[in-house]
């Protein structure tokens, strides 16, 4: 009887375990499932970035170069947002530009300062605009593949969203009202030439 009674509750136990294991895996499932990056930027791109690139988040290009000669540190300390210890800074810099020099992957852009900056306008890679916004925090998602798919798509957005549609705006000598993300780093060279992720392309003829 006693062997009866081991053996019953040992066929319990073993029942309660694969039933916990197959909740946990449905758990999984429905979890993976629900994380969907192109509706989280989807919203993100229609309800946040309009205000985002019109608001005090964005430093004037003008105030970015003189800050850049002046203060660099400052510069940071009120405009740039990083991932931690080590990465870049990253912000949003607005302005009005003329075209100088139309490539492949970079337009060069300078101001009536001339100073110059690199537009990209393919193959954009990296967290710089997904950083730069500040709308997206790792501590919300479960683990870095997420929090990368969503830079992943940001940029994908940006090339389909704003580059294409700008195509024929960028002829040498256009005027532009460009707004968009670059990474600043505490120590540069006096020269440096950033690289200008556009999250906003507008003619200014």
């Amino acid at each position: 009887m006693k062997r009866v009674t081991k053996a019953i509750a040992w066929c319990v136990a073993v029942v309660i375990i694969l039933a916990l294991s197959l909740k946990g895996e449905r758990l999984d499932e429905r979890t993976t499932a629900e994380f969907d990056p192109t509706e989280q930027v989807e919203h993100f791109w229609a309800e946040e970035l309009p205000a985002l690139l019109t608001g005090d988040r964005v430093v004037e290009v003008e105030i970015f170069c003189q800050e850049l000669k002046n203060n660099r540190q400052l510069l940071i300390d009120r405009y740039g947002l990083t991932l931690g210890i080590g990465a870049p800074y990253s912000l949003l810099l607005g302005g009005e530009f003329t075209v100088a020099e139309v490539g492949e992957e970079l337009t060069t852009l300078r101001t009536e300062a001339g100073a110059a900056f690199q537009m990209r306008t393919a193959y954009i890679f990296g967290n710089t605009v997904r950083e730069a916004t500040g709308a997206f925090s790792i501590d919300d998602y479960e683990n870095t593949m997420d929090f990368n798919s969503i830079a992943s798509e940001l940029n994908d957005r940006v090339v389909e969203r704003i580059v294409a549609p700008a195509e024929e705006l960028l002829r040498v000598g256009s005027r532009l009202r460009v707004v968009g993300a670059l990474d600043l780093s505490p120590k540069g060279p006096a020269d440096e030439v950033f690289e200008l992720i556009p999250l906003s392309i507008q003619s200014c003829e």
